[in-house]
């Protein structure tokens, strides 16, 4: 609903416009009926209107004097004057002011005020409607450019520079002025935990809007270059001339001080900023790219929320497998204490030592990865532990963390829920025949699972496999079977791009019309309406 404010020192007045004019009915909110233009005018400091009905003649401040600093306050404001005064100089001050109606109190009905304030709402919905379109075309126009300087950017890692002029060009166009003499300072911009941001954004292109919006918002000084490398990967090219007697540097590191905590204060995403060398060519600039995107190691073990230069790293040619079995048998005894402070120092204590060694990156992964597979089997073979356990995806998710804090981060938490399950496990006496059963229907989501073909795999009676599954469980075989189908189904919903039929195809259902009314009962919602909810 538009907004207006009414201002007439004429108490009738107000109150026949308060009570005539069929607000809601005309789409209109009434804030304030004001008895003076001061307080008309605070009014609008507090809730600007959209429409603004007021009288000329009024004490402290008249109606014109009103228009004119209301104007200040919102250029697209719509104004309507009431006067008992016929004389041409105010009529003329109305015209400069751009007063959009001027109506003689003496002669005015209510239906007249009603038919221009009707024109005064289809002006606002054009002027919105013209708005939004110029928003919409700058978005358009924003995402192209963001594209071609994506393009670039690959371009000049992957390609060699054959024509150093043609080069020159392409950057000229997109604001890289180094045809003139400009000189640059690239900075290397790395999101942090992305992972985590995925969860919380719903997928990397969400990510890579909003953190490239917030950087071209948030990066103050002297017009630099926002380039987009990937969804995780960005560069920032700050202007930066030659200067003995201006710390040009001490600017810029302020400066990404400063969107540092833009982004943790309004995002809630970590960010580290890495730096190179000044360049004024395009062979430097495709050197210092080049240089900052390789710096693994450098990252690697120089932590979070850091604001640092790029120096060279070179791992150590120690082997870190040789600590592997003191490594897992701390570990174990750190879950079998259930004592999360004793995890916690354990964790430290490695996160310590391969810090302290510097070995190579992905040994580090291969060594965190194979400790926590181990881990898994021997517990889930020990305990009948029921694992959602993935080789693959567990790789996946170790090997995209590119931070040692990250990653101890991550492993503690790992072996803290592992301790849980431990603790859970001693209270439970849960039989191996329904642990082996369940463990099976985990592994075997894409099949079709009957519970006596499952009870025939465990040697047992099939009327006796359904009664002492019931009593152990609290449900049927069947319930369990579906139950977790579907939150498989959920699972793929919302991170994979695989049609409904496929979908239920994977998880072994036949008819898709079967599948769509388990997930309905399941969740109360069609697998579409699920999809569209996330």
């Amino acid at each position: 609903m538009y907004k207006v404010i009414i201002a007439d020192d004429h108490m009738p007045v107000l109150e026949y416009l308060r009570a005539k004019l069929p607000w809601e009915e005309l789409g209109l909110e009434l804030i304030a009926a004001c008895s003076d233009g001061e307080e008309a005018l605070q009014a609008c400091k507090s809730q600007p209107p959209d429409i603004l009905i007021t009288d000329i003649g009024m004490p402290i401040m008249n109606g014109l004097e009103l228009i004119e600093e209301a104007r200040k306050l919102n250029p697209g404001l719509k104004t309507v004057i009431l006067s008992c005064h016929e004389e041409f100089h105010f009529a003329q001050q109305a015209v400069k002011l751009n007063v959009n109606d001027y109506i003689l109190k003496e002669t005015m009905h209510i239906e007249q005020l009603s038919d221009i304030v009707n024109q005064l709402i289809l002006q606002l919905e054009k002027e919105k409607a013209i708005q939004n379109d110029h928003q919409k075309l700058q978005a358009i126009v924003s995402h192209g450019l963001s594209s071609l300087k994506t393009t670039f950017l690959q371009s000049l890692i992957d390609q060699p520079l054959w024509d150093e002029k043609e080069w020159e060009q392409r950057a000229e166009s997109l604001g890289i002025h180094l045809t003139a003499g400009g000189r640059y300072l690239p900075v290397l911009c790395k999101l942090e935990r992305f992972s985590d941001l995925e969860d919380r954004f719903g997928g990397a292109h969400q990510i890579r809007f909003v953190a490239e919006n917030a950087l071209n918002e948030s990066v103050q000084m002297a017009d630099p270059i926002v380039l987009t490398l990937n969804e995780r990967t960005f560069y920032i090219l700050y202007p930066f001339p030659k200067s003995i007697k201006v710390n040009t540097k001490g600017m810029i590191t302020d400066d990404l001080l400063m969107v540092q905590k833009k982004f943790l204060r309004s995002l809630k995403i970590g960010v580290s900023f890495y730096l190179g060398e000044g360049f004024d060519s395009m062979t430097t600039l495709k050197k210092q790219i080049r240089l900052l995107l390789n710096t693994q190691t450098f990252r690697f073990y120089s932590g979070e929320h850091c604001i640092l230069n790029v120096q060279p790293m070179e791992p150590t040619e120690n082997e870190l497998f040789v600590h592997y079995i003191e490594a897992v048998n701390d570990m174990r005894k750190g879950i079998q204490s259930d004592d999360a402070e004793l995890l916690k120092s354990m964790v430290g204590k490695w996160s310590k030592h391969i810090e302290s060694q510097r070995y190579p990156v992905d040994s580090v992964r291969g060594w965190v990865l194979k400790i926590v597979s181990d881990i898994e089997l021997k517990y889930s073979v020990i305990h009948h532990f029921l694992t959602n356990y993935n080789a693959e995806l567990l790789q996946q998710k170790i090997y995209a963390m590119d931070t040692l804090d990250h990653l101890g981060d991550w492993l503690y938490h790992f072996l803290i829920d592992k301790m849980d399950s431990v603790r859970v496990s001693k209270d439970q006496s849960i039989r191996k025949e329904i642990a082996e059963a369940q463990r099976y229907v985990h592994m075997h989501l894409n099949e079709k699972i009957g519970m006596d073909e499952m009870a025939r795999r465990l040697n047992l009676n099939p009327t006796h496999f359904s009664r002492i599954f019931k009593k152990e469980t609290g449900e049927t075989f069947v319930e369990f079977v579906t139950k977790r189908k579907m939150e498989k189904a959920q699972e793929l919903l919302d991170k994979s791009n695989q049609t409904i039929e496929q979908i239920s195809q994977e998880l072994a259902y036949d008819n898709s019309s079967y599948f769509n009314k388990l997930f309905r009962a399941y969740s109360g919602m069609s697998p579409n309406e699920y999809r569209k909810n996330i």
